[in-house]
């Protein structure tokens, strides 16, 4: 047995859930240990559409989640900016579509408080022109964009900054139980193997799609349905706005605008396994079909990749709804020794990402109550370090596209970033699509961790344009070595596992000019270097 470590609270789960209710307890002075299996955000937090709700997309058929969206929709454009682009969103409703439900939808959202104000159809479609010119209703309500990737980054960070700590690539593999009650956890270290103990008064269950997993592992019964959803991201960004269709939700009829590209979706299939990431060219085809009567030309557009997450949606009994829309989206939170006579052991699931900081916030509330702490939650009134910050990189010789991008991109490495440019060496954009230059890489480069492209990926946006790394990740593996970062083996399996990752999201949606840029990958890495599928082992 290795390292042993005593804490207040282990919270499980590095989503979006477990980065809120871990910087909650640090503002309140809790001490918190959060531990997660892979990298922050890998999960459902970043594998969704980044749509901030503003609740009228469940106002007809779940008014509690309605409610609870459009409240922290509110509070979230406040506290977390730098994460959150206010786009505004459209609900339109095409030819065919039920018109009885419009007059439900607008009921429905006077009554909870979500303006939802129509506009011309004219108007609409001279912001929205790709729009089904045949649309008969336009309504606009506050929606948003939100960048996943910076904001659980970003939420951690700041619980970090108030003495929170953490620990990723450590997978929970046992509970620790004495006399009926949790005492802590046993983890994992996915690239050494050694275990260690945590030792706690509580421990929070916020592993997502896992928080089953966790349970039996002390022989709990946990009901969570595991709704897998099937996403595809277009080369540029198309829609000003984030469009919806005005129906009761369905698959494939939301378009979210994200950075520079557009994000479309989504399916729900109901899955045993939440590792199950899969993807179906065939589910692809039905989305594009039902999503071109928002958007006619979709077919025209180029896809330059797809990708998938499971939603937990919880409930206490089974049901036979394959497609988990008859489901709440609501949040549970659930004290095992209320329901399972097991103390030490709280649950936190369902919800959504725009009710992270409510999930948070009732689940450290009843943590409080049981450590006997008074301190009342804050997290809806104190802002998180804002991304947007001015003034940095004004002096430093770069590109005005890298420029800006890094005063957006920044983040807590923002001083390490500007002292390393402002030194000279480290100026080179290694990826052009995104404008990523090697002070940024080097900087999301963990002192002590493994060099992981993934992780650089998700802290720079390295990777993410139309190329899908075919450039820049040899680039970054090499400078990596060169600068000693990383040895020859860790840079070979830093690639490895880029480019299965990014060809898998590629591979269903190749045609056209994406399939040629699959060929294009095959042929630098396969050929040219020499790379072999399989050659190194997946972590």
């Amino acid at each position: 047995m290795g390292e042993r470590f005593e804490t207040e609270v282990v919270v499980i789960g590095g989503g979006m859930t477990g980065a809120g209710v871990l910087r909650d307890l640090a503002l309140r002075g809790i001490k918190a240990i959060l531990v997660e299996q892979r990298d922050l955000g890998h999960g459902t937090s970043t594998r969704n559409h980044g749509l901030l709700h503003s609740g009228a997309r469940y106002a007809v058929r779940d008014e509690e989640a309605a409610i609870e969206s459009y409240h922290e929709n509110l509070i979230l454009k406040k506290t977390v900016p730098g994460s959150i682009e206010q786009t505004g969103g459209l609900f339109v409703k095409v030819p065919k579509d039920d018109d009885s439900y419009v007059q439900k939808w607008l009921s429905s959202c006077k009554n909870i408080g979500i303006p939802a104000v129509e506009i011309p159809i004219e108007q609409a479609l001279k912001q929205e022109p790709y729009l089904n010119k045949k649309v008969q209703t336009v309504y606009q309500v506050p929606d948003g964009s939100v960048d996943c990737f910076t904001l659980v980054l970003d939420v951690t960070a700041d619980a970090a900054a108030h003495g929170a700590k953490v620990l990723t690539y450590h997978e929970v593999v046992d509970l620790l139980i004495e006399e009926n009650r949790v005492m802590g956890v046993r983890v994992r270290d996915a690239f050494t193997g050694e275990e260690k103990e945590i030792f706690s008064k509580l421990v929070v269950n916020a592993a997502g799609p896992w928080v089953g997993k966790i349970a039996e592992q002390v022989g709990i019964p946990f009901h969570i349905i595991n709704n897998k959803g099937m996403l595809a991201v277009f080369s540029h960004r198309f829609n000003k706005q984030v469009i919806n269709r005005l129906r009761l939700p369905g698959d494939a009829d939301i378009f979210v605008p994200a950075h520079d590209v557009t994000i479309f979706g989504t399916t729900g299939i109901n899955v045993e396994d939440p590792n199950d990431f899969s993807l179906n060219r065939e589910e692809l085809e039905g989305m594009l079909e039902e999503g071109k009567k928002l958007i006619p030309s979709i077919h025209d557009m180029r896809l330059i990749r797809a990708y998938s997450g499971s939603r937990p949606l919880y409930q206490e009994s089974s049901t036979n709804d394959s497609s988990g829309r008859n489901v709440s989206r609501g949040m549970a939170l659930i004290d095992h020794q209320k329901r399972d006579g097991l103390d030490g052991l709280l649950t936190i699931t369902g919800g959504k990402l725009t009710t992270f900081r409510l999930m948070a916030e009732k689940t450290v509330d009843l943590v409080c109550g049981k450590l006997g702490v008074k301190q009342t939650c804050t997290t809806h009134l104190e802002m998180i370090p804002n991304r947007k910050a001015k003034g940095f990189f004004n002096e430093v010789d770069m590109a005005p596209a890298a420029k800006q991008k890094l005063i957006h991109w920044a983040g807590t490495n923002a001083t390490k970033i500007e002292a390393s440019l402002r030194e000279g060496h480290s100026s080179v954009v290694i990826c052009e699509c995104e404008q990523v230059t090697w002070a940024e890489v080097e900087a999301a480069i963990p002192e002590n961790g493994r060099f992981h492209l993934g992780d650089i990926r998700r802290r720079t946006r390295l990777g993410m344009g139309p190329c899908q790394g075919t450039f820049c990740h040899h680039r970054a593996a090499s400078c990596a070595v060169e600068n000693g970062k990383a040895t020859i083996e860790e840079a070979n399996w830093a690639l490895q596992q880029a480019i299965l990752e990014r060809k898998k999201g590629m591979g269903v949606v190749a045609t056209g000019e994406t399939a040629k840029q699959v060929q294009l990958m095959a042929a630098i890495y396969q050929v040219s270097l020499g790379m072999k599928e399989g050659e190194y082992e997946h972590v």
